[in-house]
């Protein structure tokens, strides 16, 4: 067998060499897709979640608007009882007699506004009454 010349050595040594850094340069690349890939549906991924949370947030703002909601109506129910069961009584009306009164008072001309002031309620209980005395008579 023939002996190599050393410059040989070196050129076989270069492209071996060369042969290792494209295996690797293409699994490096292969590598980097993949990642890319995974990166891509990551972000897709975490998009979805963040609509979700977004719907989900926007749900329990609107039960926590709606509970506070309603204790405020449970609150003002509390606070005005005592004060229509105390008109009521002082007043020596029942509640039909109440309705009459009211009917009474719409039949004269009296408005709504005036007879919130009578009544000392608001426009709006006033013009419920009003309503409701049209529908118990």
């Amino acid at each position: 067998m023939d002996k190599l010349h050393p410059a040989h050595y070196a050129t076989i040594s270069l492209a071996v060499v060369t042969v290792l850094l494209l295996v690797l340069l293409f699994l490096l690349k292969k590598k980097t897709t993949l990642l890319s890939q995974q990166l891509v549906q990551l972000t897709t991924m975490l998009e979805i979640t963040r609509k979700r949370l977004a719907r989900l947030q926007e749900k329990h703002d609107k039960i926590v608007a709606f509970q506070n909601s309603l204790k405020t109506a449970e609150l003002t129910t509390m606070l005005q009882k005592p004060r229509l069961n105390a008109q009521s009584t002082a007043s020596g009306h029942t509640l039909s007699g109440k309705y009459s009164r009211i009917k009474s008072l719409a039949e004269k001309g009296l408005s709504v506004d005036e007879i919130a002031a009578i009544l000392g309620v608001s426009t709006h209980e006033a013009r419920q009454l009003v309503n409701l005395s049209k529908l118990a008579q």
